[in-house]
């Protein structure tokens, strides 16, 4: 690719953003398009949880991403003179004994010991929230204050490369120009939007609808974030982000009543005192079939890549899969093959 050519990125998300910051930090041109439709990017609530509860596994790849997460997001905020990445104790409260048993086990094992407190009497008996069977704090946990990341990264994006806020027209691609105009890359981050794509619309690239709520509450504790059945973050002034609901079979970005009632059943699992909903929100989340994301070069045209379909753990993994896919575009670094798309290829790929 000529140095002169831009890499334009289709999508103003966290995936499109994450790699615009990555190209720029390289000195490679950057033109943005940014349809300004809703992304789920800013509806998340942008948790970064290492631990998967369902088994209290470590997330995938954990070491490798809070390693990149932690050189990202203050980076960013040096770069932008801003603050939206905030470190942050979550406790999960057990469900029942087996949950606990499987945090007493594994809380000794020595690749546990950076996102696992050993748990204390404190924690058994905890009283911020409904306790049965007692909890466990996780550590190296933070989250993302998303609006501010999106929107204070947008104008860094714009500001040292394009941002141009305007849908993107795939029938004016023609071989190495888009409307007249030569280009590098062409990388596609549409979120949800990515199955109108024409190019890469063989991937089985999924949408789960989801809704968070704002609630309001003067007994949840403020100083972290307590999970069961859905997460409770603070948000400063007795208000909390609470999620979130999964629905596979929705393309609506309207808010329900159904995804209200949903949460607040959840709710009532950590608290019995009564909570006011002061905000809810809807958005449409990008997932793979085996949750790892999708990123790649087009099998035909060359000049075209992926970089998309980031699911629940966005914030936890964008940092280091953003890096990866820069260093492959720009190096030659290899992909990991559990997100390349090659891995579909065979499978969903006719000419």
């Amino acid at each position: 690719m000529k140095n002169n050519r831009p890499n334009i990125i289709v999508g103003a998300g966290l995936a499109g953003l994450s790699v615009a910051v990555r190209l720029i930090e390289k000195n490679q041109p950057v033109v943005v398009y940014d349809n300004g439709v809703n992304h789920s990017s800013r509806v998340a609530a942008g948790m970064i949880n290492p631990l998967v509860f369902r088994r209290m596994n470590r997330a995938w790849r954990i070491d490798d991403c809070i390693e990149a997460l932690n050189e990202f997001y203050p980076g960013l905020e040096q770069k932008t003179n801003s603050t939206f990445f905030h470190p942050i104790v979550i406790r999960r409260m057990f469900s029942n004994e087996h949950e606990r048993e499987l945090w007493l086990e594994k809380q000794h094992l020595e690749e546990y010991e950076a996102y696992m407190t050993k748990t204390t009497e404190a924690d058994d008996n905890f009283q911020g929230a409904i306790n049965n069977f007692g909890s466990g704090r996780v550590k190296n946990a933070s989250y993302v204050k998303t609006t501010v990341f999106l929107e204070q990264v947008k104008a860094w994006v714009a500001e040292h490369g394009e941002i141009k806020n305007e849908a993107f027209n795939y029938a004016k691609i023609d071989g190495e120009t888009y409307n007249g105009e030569a280009f590098g890359r062409i990388i596609f981050s549409e979120g949800y939007m990515g199955l109108d794509n024409p190019f890469f619309n063989y991937l089985p690239l999924q949408q789960t609808q989801g809704e968070t709520l704002v609630i309001k509450s003067a007994t949840i504790p403020e100083n972290e974030s307590v999970n069961r059945k859905c997460f409770i973050l603070p948000m400063g002034n007795q208000h909390f982000k609470v999620g979130s609901t999964y629905n596979w079979d929705s393309t609506s970005l309207s808010i329900t009543e159904e995804g209200r009632a949903a949460i607040l059943e959840k709710v009532a699992y950590l608290t019995s005192d009564p909570v006011e909903v002061v905000d809810q929100e809807a958005g449409i989340r990008p997932t793979s079939p085996d949750r790892r994301g999708m990123m790649g070069q087009h099998p035909e045209h060359k000049n075209l890549f992926i970089f998309n379909a980031l699911g629940t753990k966005g914030y936890l993994i964008a940092p280091l899969l953003s890096r990866e896919f820069v260093d492959y575009l720009i190096d030659g670094s290899e992909l990991n093959s559990e997100v390349d798309i090659s891995r579909f290829t065979k499978k969903h790929y006719g000419k």
